[in-house]
């Protein structure tokens, strides 16, 4: 009698330093080229309270995350969390969510580096309505990055641990000689209250910089190091390190760049005020002032450097995207091609689906703050299940082991819930709108599959999925109503978060309560752990 062979898994390979640089290298990409200048453009030298305020969000977030992590250390973690604890439409849609947000983070990347790159070979780009778009030559280059990139992950993980490694050095070591650099050759600290004083625009530039301005964008890639988890050696020690330890590196680097921005900004350049700086250094903000303080050796670094940190990052999304189509797939959520793994144990033909779809994205589209908005929101709005994942994980599966514990439980849940809905909100509703429709359609699209199936494994648990719908609802309206994105602005400044906040207390509450019985999220996990 033959043994049958065993079904392919993926291999837990990455150790806690690899781990976190990986972590480091998903945060520091194309963000720290460009976030700062759209940051001081919408909020002046005040930009730096919003990295404050977005590094607390995430700092949050990321707490929760490294619980959810250790405990649970399985492939697409941010989409197999949620169908744990509130089933099975609660798992696809923040599995959809997450999927929308990191299938166009590669092209993102992709575009920085062409976009800098433009400054050498301006046959990449051409103008189009006062935005940068790719001529067709762009484009194929664009689609030589790709294929590059997923081929590599194409070849198993280690050649994506090796590869972010080697490049992780050198993200951390560029930015911090920039800012070293450039706050020596010209800082000026008239910058932080001439020009329209600390804060030209007040709080609200502040809070539209934390989602729209890139600040959260740049940071958010703390995620990927939860969505890897499936290939972590010793994942319950390793997973919250790197996650913790990755927030706290990029952070203090990108409050630095953000200082040092501010301060070296020429007075000319700020004639117009800091809503205009934008149109004298489009083509690489730190490079463009390196240029002009006569710094030739960091401005031709800084040029290869927009070569290497968004190559770095988008290597390590085409990956961990992958794992989310993988997730989904393992759990039915997703075609079950999806889940088929390669000699190398990778999802093969996830990569492939999602090389075609990044391509799309390459079609003409807004500048890149618009575009990391929509990401922002995107993001956002996934996590906003693992607070509530976590609370309710409490009680359905106290007994588990939890090499990490995230302080005050419930309560630093409940902080996080308000803190994702505070940053959907001031994404705006320009940007909440076209996330909140893409969410429909996933919805529409899953209950139309799950008719023509003729079979269903699992219930769909649509009741439990009713607080977020709930939660989603009801940021639409606030954001419809609100002061940001061109919103109506019909609700005063200090009760528009205020509403955001008693509504999702609100909601979190109903999340919790709304739980899947304790049996059921037993045996969930123990299908796949």
């Amino acid at each position: 009698m033959t043994t049958p062979a065993p079904t392919p898994r993926l291999d837990r390979r990455i150790g806690p330093f690899a781990m976190l640089l990986l972590g480091v290298t998903s945060i520091i990409g194309s963000g720290w080229l460009f976030a700062a200048l759209y940051a001081a453009q919408m909020a002046g030298p005040a930009a730096v309270l919003s990295w404050l305020v977005g590094g607390v969000i995430v700092i949050v977030l990321a707490l929760i995350y490294a619980e959810l992590g250790g405990m649970l250390p399985v492939a697409g973690a941010l989409a197999s969390i949620p169908r744990f604890s509130h089933g099975t439409l609660s798992g696809f849609t923040a599995g959809w969510l997450c999927w929308i947000a990191y299938v166009t983070v590669a092209p993102i990347e992709v575009s920085a580096v062409l976009e800098y790159a433009t400054n050498y070979l301006p046959w990449l780009s051409h103008d189009v309505g006062g935005n940068k778009a790719l001529t067709a030559a762009g484009i194929g280059v664009a689609a030589g990055l790709m294929l590059v990139f997923t081929l590599l992950n194409m070849l198993g993980v280690q050649w994506l641990v090796r590869s972010s490694s080697t490049i992780t050095v050198w993200k951390l070591a560029v930015p911090l000689l920039a800012a070293a650099a450039l706050m020596i050759a010209g800082f000026q600290f008239d910058n932080f209250q001439s020009f329209g004083g600390f804060a030209p625009d007040g709080l609200s530039g502040v809070f539209a910089a934390v989602s729209g301005g890139g600040v959260l964008f740049s940071l958010l890639g703390f995620r990927v190091v939860v969505d890897m988890a499936g290939e972590a050696r010793n994942p319950q020690k390793t997973i919250p390190f790197a996650i913790i330890g990755a927030v706290f590196t990029c952070l203090v680097i990108y409050i630095l760049l953000q200082l040092a921005f501010i301060g070296v900004i020429p007075a000319s350049h700020l004639a117009n005020g800091w809503h205009n700086i934008v149109e004298n250094v489009m083509g690489g903000p730190f490079a463009g002032f390196a240029a002009l303080l006569g710094l030739q050796w960091l401005a031709m670094l800084l040029y290869a450097d927009a070569i290497i940190s968004p190559t770095g990052t988008g290597l390590s999304y085409i990956g961990t995207t992958a794992r989310i189509n993988y997730a989904m797939a393992e759990a039915g959520q997703f075609p079950s091609i999806f889940s088929r793994l390669n000699a190398s144990n990778v999802p093969v033909w996830a990569l492939g689906f999602n090389f075609v779809v990044g391509m799309i994205m390459f079609l003409p589209f807004p500048g890149w703050a618009e575009l990391v908005g929509f990401i922002s929101s995107a993001s956002i709005l996934s996590f906003s299940f693992g607070p509530v994942s976590m609370a309710a994980l409490r009680h359905q599966a106290k007994d588990m082991t939890r090499p990490y514990k995230a302080p005050l439980g419930r309560g630093l849940a409940a902080i996080a819930f308000i803190f994702v809905g505070f940053a959907n909100y001031w994404s705006g509703w320009d940007t909440n709108w076209k996330v909140f429709l893409l969410t429909l359609v996933g919805l529409v699209m899953f209950l139309a599959i799950r008719l023509r199936a003729r079979t269903q494994s699992e219930p769909l648990h649509a009741r439990q999925s009713g607080w977020f719908w709930l939660f989603a609802a009801g940021l639409a309206v606030l954001s419809w109503l609100g002061n940001y994105g061109n919103g109506l602005g019909m609700l005063p400044q200090g009760l528009d978060l205020l509403l955001v906040s008693l509504w999702s207390l609100l909601c979190f509450w109903l999340g919790v309560r709304w739980r899947l019985p304790k049996e059921d999220t037993k045996r969930l996990i123990e299908a796949v752990t």
